[in-house]
């Protein structure tokens, strides 16, 4: 009975077409995009109510006492999903450049989610004093640290917060991340090495927030932050599939007033100038690398020290590469990289 039913609704139209004229259609209007909203300060300093946000503070310090030069990364990640108790991990590492030690542990903590500063996971601290953000952390000994740190640190913005792609990035079905970095940093504080006492520090630091309903899977990314003498600065973001390819590439320039300029895809060329064998997890990590930038300009980026993997052990977890560097070439400098996807985590 339907299909009789149907199949006499499609000679009726045949019919009504043959016998007058139809009048097509109007065009179905295109619907506008949803405009995303602007990253505003002081509000999206602190935590959002999203699936996964991070604050990733690396720098490099010189100890007042004998000129000892360091690295260090400062992180917390803070995941929520559903109606699970909100998740804070924190991961802190020192570079010691001139011993070449490197140390690093993990901490995580459950609860409330945060609206606000300050972050607190298992005693490691993010805080703002009204005056300046201040990082305390304090390694315990074990494997991994065998010479344990401890840190705290003043942190001033010497330049404002830079937006990259107009401060949201469309990761397509993996969601989407706003993203500012706070490019230059004055650092004053205090490092403990061992059971040494504490040492009058000072130096500059790099920091990135990115928050967003996005989730982190398969392949990986190569990240640059590099900071220049002539005060300028520069970010690289290259994001692989779980094959190597490369899918995206992101960057700005800082120029020294502050002023930014966002890198077009395609214009700023990587290569490896060898590769790092780790002897904790045998991930294959490059090492060194050449950058071509659009202006002609060539730089030479190296790791201070080839083993700054960070891979938690009785831990667990994510393992990567996130080590100091030095620049040469047409400027020279200092920066970080993060070298994620490579140990199949």
């Amino acid at each position: 009975m339907r299909r009789s039913r149907a199949l006499f609704g499609v000679l009726v139209l045949l019919a009504t077409a043959c016998s007058r004229t139809v009048t097509p259609l109007p065009p179905a209007p295109t619907a506008s995009p949803t405009a995303v909203p602007r990253v505003e300060f002081p509000r999206d300093a602190g935590p959002h109510d999203v699936l996964t946000e991070w604050w990733y503070y690396t720098g490099h310090l010189r100890s007042d006492t004998d000129g000892r030069n360091y690295g260090f990364e400062f992180t917390i990640f803070q995941v929520r999903r559903q109606n699970a108790p909100t998740g804070y991990l924190a991961h802190y590492a020192i570079t010691d450049v001139d011993g070449q030690q490197f140390s690093h542990q993990a901490r995580v903590a459950q609860g409330e989610p945060r609206t606000s500063l300050p972050l607190d996971v298992d005693g490691w601290t993010l805080t703002n004093d009204g005056q300046a953000e201040v990082l305390q952390a304090a390694m315990q000994p074990g494997a991994g640290a065998e010479v344990p740190y401890a840190i705290s640190l003043r942190l001033i913005d010497q330049k404002p917060p830079a937006l990259h792609h107009g401060g949201f990035i469309d990761y397509g079905p993996s969601g989407g991340s706003y993203y500012y970095s706070r490019t230059r940093i004055e650092v004053h504080g205090q490092l403990t090495r061992g059971d040494g006492a504490p040492e009058r520090v000072s130096g500059q630091a790099w920091m990135d927030h990115q928050w967003g309903n996005f989730v982190v899977v398969g392949g990986g990314w190569d990240w640059f932050s590099l900071q220049f003498e002539d005060r300028t600065e520069l970010m690289l973001y290259v994001l692989r599939t779980a094959q190597g390819e490369i899918t995206a590439v992101y960057g700005t320039q800082v120029l020294a007033d502050g002023t930014t300029r966002e890198l077009e895809p395609g214009a700023v060329r990587t290569a490896p100038l060898g590769t790092w064998t780790s002897p904790h997890t045998g991930a294959v990590y490059p090492s060194g690398w050449q950058l071509s930038l659009p202006n002609g300009e060539q730089l030479i980026v190296r790791p201070v020290l080839a083993d700054q993997e960070l891979y938690f052990p009785g831990f667990g977890g994510m393992v990567y590469w996130e080590g100091a560097v030095s620049v040469e070439g047409a400027r020279t400098g200092v920066g970080y990289v993060e070298l994620t996807g490579y140990a199949g985590s």
